[in-house]
């Protein structure tokens, strides 16, 4: 059977303003910067997915993690109409590249999906170190029991769908994860925070929240390997709506293997 033609849209779920050296490691301490927050939607594959979430309340963040502003066609349920015509209890599937509150703010509101996360990064959000332990709320997450919550714990590289893959991505947090899409264009990875920016990728630099930089360095590498377009987790220069953006052929280093198809 062909593999579906898949197209992946990024959409704008809000704005968070930070320091921009959390975002690159070691570069730009104390410029501020305000940032988006992506979640992208897999159009087109057998089941309708979506990949991370987004914040659950704006006033929430600003009062516990920092200044935090979203627009009413910003909030998950308006993109999702918006930029691919579906409700929340339209989509199938949700793919988390991690649990930290702006990834996974919005799950609650998918009552019908599937929930995709590695299994290291399960058992990560329930005893994280110190330093991430404001990032990960277990009332967004689920770990609470929600009867409507189906959670799917994977171990490494899985197939979700014809041409949609996760990759592991370790070193922001254990067990993030990134997801491959094979489209007509190209391979489109939507990188999570393994990448916050196209410059964590370009230059190999990690992002400035790292659980382990040595793992982060190899998964930086990896998106280079296979991506030709990207959606980084925090990349003010993507285009709403689109695929993200172009990896730069300087970028690329060769193939090792083909990821997502």
């Amino acid at each position: 059977m062909a593999t579906p033609e898949l197209k992946v849209v990024a959409m704008p779920t809000g704005w968070l303003t930070v320091d921009k050296s959390s975002l690159i490691y070691a570069r730009y301490y104390g410029q501020q910067i305000r940032i988006p927050v992506w979640s992208s939607a897999i159009v087109g594959a057998q089941k309708k997915i979506v990949v991370d979430t987004g914040i659950h309340d704006p006033a929430w963040v600003s009062s516990f993690i920092c200044p935090c502003d979203q627009a009413p066609e910003e909030r998950l349920e308006r993109a999702l109409k918006e930029y691919v015509g579906w409700r929340a209890d339209d989509v199938d599937i949700v793919i988390n590249t991690h649990l930290h509150y702006d990834h996974s703010g919005g799950n609650t509101l998918f009552r019908n999906a599937r929930f995709i996360v590695q299994q290291t990064e399960w058992e990560y959000a329930g005893r994280p170190l110190p330093t991430q332990a404001s990032l990960y709320q277990e009332f967004l997450i689920g770990r609470e029991p929600l009867a409507w919550f189906r959670w799917q714990f994977v171990n490494g590289i899985a197939d979700i769908v014809p041409g949609v893959r996760v990759i592991p991505t370790p070193g922001h947090t254990p067990g993030h994860q990134s997801v491959a899409v094979n489209t007509a264009e190209g391979i489109v990875v939507v990188t999570g925070d393994c990448a916050n920016c196209m410059e964590n990728i370009v230059d190999g630099v990690p992002v400035g929240i790292v659980h382990e930089t040595a793992a982060e360095l190899a998964s930086l590498k990896r998106i280079r390997q296979i991506a030709d377009f990207v959606i980084p987790g925090h990349d003010p220069d993507v285009a709403p709506g689109s695929a993200g953006l172009r990896l730069p052929p300087s970028a690329r280093v060769p193939h090792v293997e083909n990821t997502a198809t």
